[in-house]
């Protein structure tokens, strides 16, 4: 993880990725934790669960109050899709009124969603893992569509944002074959085309 000594080196504000402590490890944190040297999972451990790079923005994974429930989604016959307004607003509701951008992730999915009288919720999608299936009950993949790595980029002006979704196109292929190389014939499927066929 070369990244971590230059995004620490500049202080660059980032949140805690969660790892499950090792008996309770699946196979993706099992994968990461065996690639990270003791001291690249300390310094991730000691990351902030949530981030405010500005007084009305929170930045956090999953939910602010909990990283690993999904915020905008819902689980419907093994796969994600948008949850009503009502039960996305449910799920904030106690959010600090002075909020009015979270940045979210968890799901993978790119989702812009405007709550009425707000806060906006912005997920990018995924830089690496488009897809992917998750076995805890209830079962269910998450799609983003396609190969591509997706990030946003955020242009804030007072309390107005706009948004840009990028998906960038990289040689999916090999990152594909990489990923059975390495035995995670799982991902092989999801980083080669951005879908997960009859997992759930």
């Amino acid at each position: 993880m070369p990244t971590s000594p230059s995004i620490s080196a500049i202080a660059f504000p980032v949140r805690r990725v969660p790892l499950d402590p090792l008996d309770r490890m699946g196979p993706s944190d099992r994968f990461a934790h065996d690639r990270l040297s003791p001291a690249q999972r300390d310094w991730l451990a000691a990351l902030p669960m949530q981030v405010r790079p500005a007084p009305s923005i929170l930045a956090f994974h999953a939910r602010p109050d909990h990283d690993e429930k999904y915020l905008t989604e819902n689980i419907v016959d093994g796969g994600l899709v948008r949850a009503p307004v009502a039960t996305i607003a449910r799920r904030l509701k106690n959010l600090d009124p002075a909020v009015r951008l979270l940045l979210a992730g968890h799901s993978h999915r790119p989702e812009l969603v405007e709550l009425p009288g707000g806060p906006i919720v912005f997920n990018p999608g995924s830089v690496g893992c488009p897809a992917y299936y998750d076995p805890t009950e209830p079962a269910h993949r998450s799609e983003q569509g396609s190969p591509h790595a997706r990030y946003g980029i955020v242009d804030a002006d007072g309390e107005s944002f706009s948004f840009q979704a990028i998906a960038v196109g990289y040689d999916h292929e090999a990152a594909s074959r990489r990923a059975a190389e390495a035995g995670r014939v799982e991902w092989e499927e999801g980083l080669r085309t951005g879908f997960i066929a009859g997992s759930a």
